[in-house]
C-alpha cells in the first residue's frame, strides 16, 4: 500500500511539474527583455503587456510590427521557462546568431507577476 501511495505521488509531481515547465508565450506573460552584448555592440529585445514591442541593435531602434514579429521570435527561440538555465539561454542566443556575446541578460515576468531574471558575463565561462 505504501509503495502504491509512494508510485501515486511521484507521478502526481511529475505530472504537475511538466505543466509547469511547458514553454511559455508573450501572450501569457506581462514583459520580457533580452539584452545581448557581442563586439561590444548592445542587442535589446522588449515586450510590455499588451501590445508594446521594441528592438534596438546598437542606436538603431525598431517599433511596431517588425519589432513584435523579432521579439516573438527571440522569446520562441530562447525556450523560456521558469527552470530555465542561463547556459541553455547563452548558448541558444548564440544559435541565433549572437556569437562569442560578451554579456547577456534576460528578465521576464510570467503571468502571476514573477519575476525571472537570468544573466551571464563572459567572465562566466
Amino acid at each position: 500500500m505504501m509503495k502504491k501511495l509512494t508510485i501515486l505521488t511521484f507521478a502526481i509531481y511529475l505530472s504537475l511539474f511538466t505543466i509547469r515547465a511547458e514553454a511559455s508565450t508573450l501572450q501569457n506573460s506581462f514583459s520580457f527583455k533580452c539584452m545581448v552584448v557581442t563586439n561590444g555592440v548592445e542587442h535589446e529585445w522588449e515586450f510590455s503587456s499588451p501590445d508594446e514591442f521594441e528592438v534596438e541593435n546598437g542606436k538603431v531602434v525598431e517599433k511596431g510590427e517588425r519589432a513584435k514579429e523579432e521579439v516573438e521570435a527571440l522569446f520562441q527561440h530562447l525556450e523560456v521557462t521558469e527552470i530555465a538555465r542561463v547556459e541553455e539561454l547563452v548558448k541558444r542566443i548564440e544559435n541565433y546568431g549572437y556569437q562569442n556575446a560578451e554579456r547577456f541578460e534576460v528578465k521576464w515576468m510570467d503571468s502571476s507577476g514573477r519575476l525571472y531574471t537570468w544573466v551571464w558575463d563572459e567572465n562566466d565561462k
